[in-house]
């Protein structure tokens, strides 16, 4: 089988040969690798599986015969040095692990979800994969459709009787990188920034503030969208904005444009945060530390469920608990040490279910509230 790489994901979907794909279980595809990081949360217990790490919800009947072929719609490029690379990496080491033929499409516009993941389904692919909560509408739409297919969907928030969502514990995260910001900002007025608007996204700033606040009441996050997650120009723009409003600490959500803006805090002499991987070598003096969160590897071990025939219609929600998937990366040697133990302190209570966090609603959008046990 060739893949051809494509922003025109129909000239894709017609250049992959499927000869009886349910039958045939192979993977031909692109090559990856996965970089080194460093650990800081070390006292997580490793080794956890997704039965034993996801967010309690109502489980629905699943598919039940094994995944055969997996296939991955992407909103940006492979090579973005970020979530959609790791996206990418993740469905090729299930491929490679399970066995399945793979296969994906790039650079997929919002107006094309619903017609690529329909393609894919109409070939016979048994996983169909959506990299990205903006995927949610189009994946419940096309899933009523394709009852023999399983739809999964990344950072999103629905569940139904052939699809799921998978996602990192961003609120975690989030939560302990609103501690390290607030402890190290002079101005106490911190930016997340991210590509679009929709539920995750929307919780992530709420959580970086929560975070903030516990380390320093006087600290506020301010959320900002650039309405793009590849559009270097105003995701610098964005960026500048902020700085020049007062924020001397952002944490980007961005795929291609992230490094832009991690250089732009540095040339201005603000902080920020990675995300995904560590992205300390981008901007070393401005960057804190980066919120590793392995989407790909998360996306890995669910796809093995399905690839078991053991897949569920239930939310998959992988945390510090697993911190082969989630830690934090290098650190900036600005970041006290005192700061650093704290941080696992909140972060130890995390794993241990002391601290987690609930769906709420403020001011009409979406939002998160700390429980505490």
């Amino acid at each position: 089988m060739v893949v051809i790489k494509t922003k025109k994901f129909k000239t894709t979907f017609t250049l992959i040969a499927m000869a009886n794909p349910f039958n045939r279980r192979k993977f031909l595809g692109y090559g990856a690798a996965t970089a080194a990081t460093s650990l800081l949360l070390k006292a997580c217990s490793p080794g956890a599986t997704p039965e034993a790490t996801t967010e309690k919800a109502t489980a629905t009947q699943a598919t039940a015969k094994e995944a055969s072929s997996l296939a991955i719609v992407l909103p940006g490029t492979i090579t973005d040095g970020g979530w959609n690379q790791l996206g990418y990496e993740g469905v090729k080491r299930a491929g490679d692990e399970l066995g399945l033929e793979v296969a994906y499409v790039e650079q997929v516009k919002n107006a094309d979800q619903t017609e690529a993941l329909t393609d894919f389904a109409r070939q016979g692919y048994s996983l169909v994969v959506g990299h990205g909560g903006q995927f949610d509408a189009a994946i419940e739409q096309v899933a009523a459709q394709f009852p023999e297919t399983f739809f999964l969907g990344v950072n999103g928030d629905i569940v139904g009787d052939n699809y799921a969502c998978v996602r990192t514990n961003y609120n975690q995260m989030l939560y302990l990188s609103g501690m390290i910001g607030a402890a190290m900002s002079t101005t106490k007025k911190m930016a997340y920034l991210a590509g679009m608007e929709f539920k995750s996204t929307q919780q992530q700033g709420v959580a970086m503030d929560l975070g903030a606040k516990a380390m320093d009441p006087s600290a506020e996050v301010v959320s900002s969208f650039v309405g793009d997650f590849n559009d270097i120009a105003k995701a610098k723009e964005s960026a500048l904005a902020l700085i020049s409003s007062g924020v001397d600490v952002i944490f980007h959500n961005l795929d291609k444009s992230a490094p832009a803006v991690l250089k732009a805090c540095e040339e201005a002499g603000v902080y920020a945060f990675g995300n995904n991987i560590d992205q300390f070598d981008l901007a070393p003096e401005a960057i804190l530390t980066s919120a590793i969160q392995d989407i790909g590897g998360a996306i890995s071990m669910v796809a093995g469920l399905a690839g078991k025939g053991e897949i569920e219609g239930k939310k998959y929600v992988i945390g510090l608990e697993t911190p082969e998937l989630v830690r934090f990366g290098t650190f900036n040697e600005a970041v006290p040490e005192e700061v650093r133990a704290q941080v696992e302190t909140v972060a130890a209570d995390m794993v241990a279910g002391k601290l987690t966090f609930e769906d709420a609603e403020e001011n009409g959008k979406a939002a998160v509230r700390l429980v505490t046990s």
